[in-house]
């Protein structure tokens, strides 16, 4: 029996700097607990450092205020990231405009937090003046070819010169993937991580643009629509697989066998519309095969190594009319946003100053809205070449009868696994000790706030309990309106994409996470209702492009609505009213 109560294999000690650490906006990162290899091949300091260059090109720190080689800006506690309070309370004492209270309501909504404790050095006026800087440099840019084109493009290349993986040696998987990460990873993830912080820029002054125009509605209506958005671009090319099926009766004869066995059928098909199929199949995984649930993980189910999962979605595709086409949404929304401001620009033309604010905020946001997504695609590409060669050396594990299952890799630490290819099977029971410690430390529901202690493991409640309780008829859920729109439907609740042939046609998505690898399914959906996001959330901005009446922030709403409720779903006000 493995004793829990011990620190799990990554865990570190809070900082006393910055004592106050929280598990909000960690659910789309990593819902549950943090995996060995995760955390040492691209996780960890991995990330801690592109994070704290980050947050010194925009001005909130100097890295010197962080200590060397140990985390501070995130935790793991018991197997669980969380992101440190106290570091973003300071950002929101440096920032113009912000607080440390504004920062608590950010990132905790109405959760009551520990109260802040000033330190000497939080207020810097140095820090300030180059924040003031960044925030000039972001509202006056008008291009970002730096992410549009150059990291797209090197992404793309690094993803042309993968080698024969077959070819590699066991050790030259593992070198490949590990250069990968040093070579190229930290870089692009510096980027994006600055990215979220610029993005909160333009977003912010979109807010306060609509409410002095005295129309909160607005920010929202004027994210939809953009048109060029990188994780919005799968649902598209799905969306025209599904229709060579409708096209072709034997096509949908295989898929209407099921998705079990279905790669393997169509490939082993004769059938000229299957071999079409296949050919336009594998330009897919080419091209959008990074894509997963769990986008910052070394081993995920990606479209690319599990093709079941993109089958079930264009299996489910397959049975939408042609009036849910991503395309024609995209238009509609996208004439709706050119009509809106073209009302805007004719309001309030006799304002010079005022059109002139406007302007600047729409070709900002234009601008951020797709540079962000375009900086997570890159990023997410980018790692993808380093899971690859992990995904070659568990199938030869597995094969030769080292390890049970492939994503056994998972259980260990980077280190360890050099030593496993010069002692194969030395690593057995520890596998299987790690993977028990792993399933019980998951039926716990973890602290959302540590402030400087972390309270026993023996004492946090399981997941299960206590029970939550349903939504009655009536009820109205509060959450955030990500996408504006009305929808009523039979709201089903969906786990994980690859239960996506569950989901069918008008029916309401209910959904944990907001993800990329879930947007190709809202096509599918009549509306889409998440436990958690952010307006910036991938899927928010997704959801504005195909159109999908979406509501983010909804707690528990995987548990209180249950499978064949009736909802109403609206995107605008950021309700779910059960019938």
């Amino acid at each position: 029996m493995v004793d829990i109560s011990q620190p799990f294999v990554i865990d570190n000690a809070p900082s006393e700097r910055f004592p106050v650490y929280t598990r909000a906006n960690t659910g789309e990162v990593a819902g549950g607990v943090i995996t060995p290899l995760r955390w040492t091949l691209n996780g960890g300091m991995v990330v801690e450092s592109a994070w704290r260059r980050a947050l010194e090109e925009f001005g909130a720190f100097d890295e010197t205020e962080f200590r060397p080689d140990v985390l501070d800006i995130q935790g793991v506690f018991h197997g669980y990231i969380y992101i440190n309070l106290s570091v973003q309370r300071v950002f929101g004492v440096r920032m113009p405009g912000a607080s440390a209270d504004l920062m608590d309501r950010t990132y905790l909504g109405d959760v009551t937090a520990p109260a802040y404790a000033a330190q000497p050095d939080d207020d810097r006026p140095e820090c300030t003046d180059r924040i003031l800087a960044s925030v000039g440099r972001v509202m006056s840019e008008r291009d970002r070819p730096d992410i549009t084109s150059e990291d797209r493009e090197e992404a793309a290349r690094l993803r042309a010169a993968r080698p024969d993986l077959t070819a590699l040696g066991d050790r030259e998987l593992l070198e490949h993937a590990q250069a990968v990460v040093k070579e190229r990873y930290g870089s692009v993830l510096q980027k994006h991580l600055r990215m979220v912080y610029e993005s909160s820029i333009v977003t912010g002054a979109l807010d306060e643009l609509a409410a002095d125009l005295g129309d909160p509605t607005l920010a929202v209506r004027l994210t939809g629509g953009l048109g060029d958005i990188a994780s919005a671009a799968p649902s598209q090319v799905l969306w025209d697989l599904s229709r060579l099926i409708v096209q072709s009766p034997p096509l949908t004869a295989e898929f209407e066998r099921g998705v079990d066995g279905l790669d393997d059928r169509l490939r082993a098909s004769t059938d000229s519309a299957m071999r079409r199929f296949v050919e336009w199949f594998d330009r897919f995984c080419y091209e959008f095969g990074s894509r997963s649930t769990d986008e910052w993980a070394p081993m995920p189910k990606t479209w690319e190594s599990h093709h079941g999962v993109p089958l079930g979605m264009i299996d489910r595709l397959r049975l939408q009319d042609e009036s849910k086409n991503p395309q024609l949404q995209s238009r509609r929304l996208r004439q709706d946003r050119e009509a809106l401001i073209g009302t805007l620009r004719t309001r309030h033309a006799d304002d010079a100053a005022l059109l002139a604010r406007i302007e600047s905020v729409l070709a900002t946001t234009d601008l951020y809205m797709r540079a962000r997504e375009q900086s997570k695609t890159n990023t997410v590409r980018v790692l993808h070449e380093a899971r690859m060669p992990l995904f070659e050396l568990a199938r030869r594990f597995v094969e030769r009868g080292l390890l049970a299952r492939a994503d056994d890799l998972n259980m260990l630490t980077v280190t360890e696994l050099e030593d496993l290819l010069a002692t194969p099977g030395r690593y057995t029971d520890r596998i299987a000790e790690r993977r028990e410690w792993i399933d019980r430390l998951d039926e716990l529901e973890p602290p959302f706030i540590i402030d400087g202690e972390i309270p026993p493991v023996t004492e946090w409640p399981e997941k299960k309990a206590p029970a939550i309780s349903m939504a009655a008829p009536g009820d109205v859920l509060e959450g955030i309106g990500a996408c504006p729109g009305v929808a009523e439907g039979i709201a089903r609740v969906i786990f994980d994409p690859v239960d996506a042939p569950d989901l069918e046609p008008g029916e309401i998505l209910v959904a944990p996470v907001t993800d990329p690898g879930w947007t190709p399914i809202f096509t599918s959906a009549a509306a889409v209702v998440v436990n958690v996001g952010s307006p910036l959330s991938h899927a928010a901005i997704v959801s504005r492009e195909l159109g999908m009446p979406c509501v983010l922030g909804v707690r528990e709403a995987t548990k209180r609505i249950a499978n064949g409720t009736r909802i109403t779903v609206d995107g605008t006000n950021g309700t779910v009213t059960v019938h």
